[in-house]
């Protein structure tokens, strides 16, 4: 195994409201400084449609959600120490998917204001909407020469669904792109208090889930590099 990049504040790249900190918020906890760019944070065309998943988490319709998801996304990421920034297309559950090349080309953008020493990008397991972000940030990122580190974080909640994670790498590796597996020093007990904290400001999202919807958030976080087959990755 692979050690991850050193310390320092880097740019993560996050599908939803939520995910950076459930899948990386030890890892944002002990990088301060770093930016969290979620893709799917707009508000929909219509803002008084209203979904069941908005109506589980306490939201009469999808404007209200949309405004307070944001105010929990920003409360939780100052507990980690890290910054903000969202993107404005609506996620998939509002009925508009847009297209990769749109979410690859904000990202490219986004970059530009950037200068990160590292880019953290999820791997894209079973979500539409998580699928779809993997394959833009690769787009925009995966043959970039400027050193800038690339790393992918393993998607909670849905790493704990059997087979999900076992699926996804071995459909990567099917493309020729081989996994490292890369490790940490072990976390501080601050870090992990800081990456809880952060996870109790997403209140709605954990209405929803219900209890013990969300106990992913307490396990280990982990992460990979990838490369072609035959190269180090």
């Amino acid at each position: 195994m692979r050690r991850l990049p050193p310390s320092g504040p880097g740019l993560v790249i996050s599908p939803h409201l939520d995910d950076a900190v459930f899948g990386c918020g030890v890892w944002l906890a002990t990088r301060p400084g770093s930016r969290v760019a979620t893709v799917f944070a707009g508000v929909p065309s219509d803002p008084a449609l209203a979904t069941d998943w908005d109506r589980r988490c306490g939201f009469a319709s999808a404007g209200e959600a949309v405004t307070m998801r944001l105010d929990e996304d920003r409360r939780a990421l100052a507990r980690v120490g890290a910054e903000p920034t969202w993107l404005d297309f609506a996620d998939a559950q509002y009925g508009r998917t847009p297209a990769r090349e749109d979410i690859a080309d904000a990202l490219r953008r986004l970059l530009e204001t950037e200068r990160p020493h590292w880019l953290l990008l999820p791997l894209g397991l079973f979500h539409s909407d998580h699928r779809l972000v993997h394959e833009a940030a690769v787009e925009a990122f995966g043959t970039r020469s400027d050193g800038v580190d690339l790393v992918f974080w393993e998607d909670a909640l849905y790493r704990a669904m059997p087979g999900v994670l076992q699926a996804r790498l071995a459909e990567l590796l099917a493309a020729g792109q081989v996994g490292t597996p890369l490790f940490d020093v072990p976390p501080t007990p601050a870090a992990w208090g800081a990456k809880r904290k952060a996870v109790a400001a997403y209140s709605s999202q954990l209405r929803a889930f219900g209890p013990g919807g969300a106990e992913d958030v307490e396990r280990p976080e982990r992460f990979w590099r990838f490369g072609p087959a035959g190269a180090a990755a």
